[in-house]
């Protein structure tokens, strides 16, 4: 099964035009997968601090009644993350660089990628 999620991974890097890397994470910061390309991050140090924002995007969700979050987008001066669930305690994330890609087409392929991945994991 792992290296089915570990293609799945590379795909989506592959895939998205200016994606540098991408995971399957636990909700608690543990990785499945993660595979890079052109970037040198820590996976696992990267994997922790994406669960800690999802951590505290959930809870602001719920403490303003605002339902589920089903995905969330962080944009800084260098990098996009795109975060998408895979039902409740996974994660894929994509990493890209600004400006170089297409939002619209690495959200879809993620929440295609998701979707598949939630078939597997539950």
């Amino acid at each position: 099964m792992t290296q089915g999620y570990e293609q799945r991974v590379k795909e989506l890097v592959d895939n998205i035009p200016g994606a540098l890397c991408a995971s399957l994470t636990g909700t608690d910061g543990i990785g499945i997968t993660f595979y890079q390309s052109g970037l040198d991050l820590d996976p696992t140090l990267a994997d922790a601090e994406f669960a800690t924002m999802l951590s505290a995007s959930r809870r602001a969700a719920e403490n303003l009644s605002l339902g589920s979050i089903s995905e969330q987008t962080t944009a800084t001066e260098k990098l996009t993350v795109l975060i998408k669930m895979v039902g409740t305690d996974f994660y894929l994330s994509v990493v890209m660089q600004q400006g170089a890609g297409n939002l619209g087409m690495a959200r879809l392929l993620l929440r295609r990628a998701s979707e598949e991945l939630k078939n597997i994991l539950y």
